[in-house]
């Protein structure tokens, strides 16, 4: 990869701060799926038609959910994981959970590099997570 100096991957305040709260869902998008998936019966079908007259299909609506809502959290795992193999769990539990390196670090939570080098990997997957979900 060539290298790039850190102002190449500067985003807008504001891309950077959606991006940020997207990734903070990471969790809650993983417990709608748990809970649409474990959901039998009990469907609300009038929120499903959303109040339209005609039938749908709740089953093709829970899991065309379910699939949205694994394609976001793919979208943040594979960006970790292209960014870098190495430290990818620890960037996703700082991405995930707004936890800092320090923190992770007096948690005994492996990381295999200096603070700086951390927070250099964490731009780089904004700025790649921003032209992926573009």
């Amino acid at each position: 990869m060539n290298r790039k100096s850190a102002k190449s991957y500067e985003i807008g305040k504001f891309a950077y701060r959606e991006l940020y709260y997207f990734c903070l869902q990471y969790y809650e998008y993983k417990r709608e799926i748990d809970r649409i998936a474990n959901s039998i019966g009990n469907t609300d079908y009038n929120a499903i038609r959303g109040g339209a007259k005609n039938i749908s299909d709740p089953t093709a609506v829970k899991a065309l959910k379910i699939a949205l809502l694994e394609s976001k959290c793919e979208l943040i795992e594979q960006t970790a994981l292209a960014t870098d193999p190495y430290i990818y769990q620890a960037l996703l539990k700082n991405v995930t959970t707004g936890v800092s390196y320090e923190q992770m670090k007096a948690c005994d939570v492996e990381i295999l590099c200096g603070r700086r080098q951390f927070y250099e990997k964490r731009r780089i997957f904004f700025y790649l997570l921003n032209l992926r979900k573009r």
